[in-house]
């Protein structure tokens, strides 16, 4: 199942808190207010445990629970570099946990009831989950977020564990974390990886992400490279707000995107799974302005033709071939153009190698972090 019908934060205190009562209505007033669309009370333990169900055929649940978490559910998660650089004291908080809420989001009357069985059954017989849509999944994803940054407020948390993509944020900084587009960094876990160097002993860091597969059905990988690994994470989210937009999409194999203004270019390559695994889209690095970075066989700008009217010693010599290209030229321009961008194709130089690929034109890209904001998507060609 791609979409995760059952979204879950935990929010963990160093002492007992009593705010549960004070969230739920602060949460009902907003959603009221924000969708008219109202939740109701479904069942009640006050400052113990609330089911609200509304709100677009939502189950809420939110459960105080007046004793610590249990350490072996966070393994993983410490065993995340990324989590070490963004939450350095995380284990002396979770050794003084006392308390802890749990906030659950699933969609339709029966909520997160079913059992992994009868889930594991419905889908082999294809049956269709509620809820199994990108809106619908996302809607769950901030409402859930919502919840939790209500209870932030009214009781700081030690921490936040946000289950989808398995991370923990520091309590203080969850605000910031969970604002934003969705997917952001909330919802995508960078695991970093690599030990090596490159010729000059500058330290090659790849990342693998948990969490994209619920968008687009495919995690994320970038070999170890000598960018920053922050500068490949922005690029990672710009990629994911491509596929996720309206009309989006995931960019084809061997195709390349980056900004307008040409200071980035990246090759997407589709992997199939392997045995135990997901499929992935590997980003490959092919430029990168502000750090200096050009590949090998990266194809400059100054190579783009017009693939209305491509240059005859180009084009395959074969018609079905030839007319089989031009088909393909145009689905790409076809959906660059419907977010927005524009579709380019490039040519290599002679004896550069085979054909891999090229940049839509995107006003508004939300490309975060990354100068230019605007994407460029296409092919090259030999």
């Amino acid at each position: 199942m791609q979409f995760p019908s059952d979204i879950q934060a935990a929010l963990l205190f160093d002492r007992r808190v009593a705010c549960l009562d004070s969230a739920m209505r602060t949460f009902m007033r907003i959603e009221q207010a924000r969708t008219g669309i109202p939740f109701n009370v479904v069942e009640a333990k006050s400052n113990i445990f609330y089911r609200l169900f509304g709100g677009g055929e939502l189950m809420v649940t939110l459960e105080y629970v007046d004793g610590p978490t249990n350490p072996e559910v966070f393994q993983q998660t410490l065993s995340s570099t990324i989590t070490g650089v963004l939450f350095p004291d995380v284990r002396q908080r979770l050794m003084t946990n006392r308390s802890h809420i749990l906030v659950n989001v699933s969609h339709g009357a029966l909520g997160s009831g079913l059992s992994p069985d009868i889930m594991k059954f419905l889908n082999k017989i294809d049956y269709r989950m509620e809820g199994q849509s990108l809106p619908e999944f996302q809607r769950r994803l901030e409402v859930c977020a919502l919840i939790s940054r209500i209870i932030c407020d009214e009781q700081p948390p030690q921490a936040v564990h946000w289950t989808q993509s398995n991370q923990l944020i520091p309590g203080e900084n969850f605000e910031t974390c969970a604002q934003g587009d969705t997917p952001g960094p909330l919802h995508i876990h960078p695991y970093l990886f690599g030990n090596a160097t490159d010729q000059d002993g500058k330290a090659k860091i790849g990342i693998r992400t948990f969490g994209a597969r619920h968008f687009i059905g495919r995690e994320i990988l970038i070999e170890p490279s000598i960018l920053p690994w922050a500068a490949n994470y922005q690029t990672i989210l710009a990629f994911l707000a491509v596929a996720t937009t309206k009309n989006g999409y995931v960019i084809p194999d061997g195709d390349t995107f980056g900004p307008e203004d040409r200071s980035l270019s990246y090759r997407v390559l589709h992997r199939e799974a392997e045995e135990g695994d997901v499929p992935l889209c590997e980003l490959e690095p092919l430029m990168f302005r502000e750090y200096n970075f050009v590949a090998e066989d990266y194809v400059p700008p100054e190579r783009v033709f017009d693939d209305r009217s491509a240059p005859v010693d180009l084009m395959p010599s074969e018609d079905g071939d030839k007319s089989e290209l031009i088909s393909e030229w145009r689905q790409k321009r076809a959906m660059a153009e419907g977010i927005g961008g524009r579709f380019e194709v490039r040519a290599r130089d002679p004896g550069q190698g085979s054909p891999p690929p090229a940049p839509p034109i995107r006003p508004g890209s939300p490309l975060a972090g990354v100068p230019g904001a605007r994407p460029v998507f296409g092919r090259k060609r030999g």
